[in-house]
């Protein structure tokens, strides 16, 4: 009896079965049930809710997100269709866009198991205990990502409340970093044109969006969120400014989301939506991709 829909890459040996229980987690793809037919003339058919994140939050019919999520897997935008659903199982990896897209949960622990990624001891119990804003995990895998294996010396942990200048650090509130070595050089003494600190901040400055640093300090200036200071001649920080200040209050409400009510006018505007079909296999009007060049045009480009 098959107990999941698809290859998970675990070997029987390597996980054990439980049976279902209240807020128990499965892993995708895991068959939790089966619908038989109740009686002759009624379809098989299941009731299934789930209750959102959020005080008062209704339970709701998850079926217009599922069809979204659904929609989203035949893009194969997060892993190559049919490839194993662990991460490096059979070689599969993802990209640095997925990367980006990962919850904060998933880079805490991404962050921590990566070799490529240094982190002193002190810092590591600031990303276990959830103080570091999810933008400075972000950065720090996509620096690994792009071959640039970053040393952390500081985040919250260790650093003070305030800078030299007298302004709060955005380290005091988790949304900071430095990095004082990258790809074991040093970046004292080694940020001249062409050196290890000039890549790594030129590769800083393509993040776009909300993964886009609003502070990228060494001892170089090229535009952009990057300021040259004399007391950064060691490390590289790359400061966020905090999403809600000190405002908790805002800062929960923010990430709610939607309130209680809002629920059942969401799910009614995502049934109205009249979803594209994507194809997930080759269309009969497809032909096959030729090995050689379409034109002489461009040769040697």
């Amino acid at each position: 009896q098959n107990y999941f829909s698809r290859p998970i890459g675990l070997d029987a040996e390597d996980m054990r079965l439980k049976r279902m229980r209240r807020g128990a987690r499965v892993i995708g793809g895991t068959i939790i049930g089966r619908v038989g037919q109740p009686d002759r003339g009624r379809a098989p058919h299941l009731s299934f809710e789930i209750r959102p994140a959020g005080r008062g939050a209704p339970r709701i019919d998850p079926k217009p997100i599922l069809d979204g999520w659904k929609l989203l897997e035949a893009t194969a935008i997060y892993r190559a269709s049919g490839r194993n659903a662990l991460y490096g199982g059979d070689g599969d990896s993802f990209s640095i866009g997925q990367v980006l897209l990962l919850p904060k949960p998933l880079l805490e622990r991404r962050v921590l198991s990566d070799e490529r990624i240094e982190v002193y001891d002190c810092g590591r119990r600031d990303i276990r205990s959830g103080q570091v804003d999810r933008r400075v995990l972000a950065t720090l895998a996509f620096l690994a990502e792009s071959g640039l294996r970053p040393s952390v010396t500081s985040l919250k942990c260790g650093h003070g409340v305030y800078t030299s200048s007298g302004n709060v650090s955005h380290h005091s509130s988790g949304n900071a970093v430095d990095i004082a070595r990258v790809n074991g050089v040093p970046i004292l003494g080694n940020q001249d044109d062409g050196s290890i600190t000039e890549q790594t901040v030129k590769r800083l400055t393509n993040l776009q969006g909300t993964v886009r640093a609003d502070q990228i300090i060494s001892l170089l200036d090229i535009g952009g969120p990057t300021v040259a200071m004399s007391d950064h001649n060691d490390h590289i920080h790359v400061g966020f400014r905090p999403l809600f200040g000190e405002n908790g209050k805002q800062g929960r409400e923010a990430m709610a989301v939607l309130r209680p009510g809002q629920w059942e006018d969401l799910l009614d505007r995502l049934r109205r939506i009249d979803n594209p079909t994507v194809r997930v296999g080759k269309s009969k009007a497809s032909i096959p991709a030729r090995q050689r060049r379409a034109s002489g045009a461009h040769r040697g480009e």
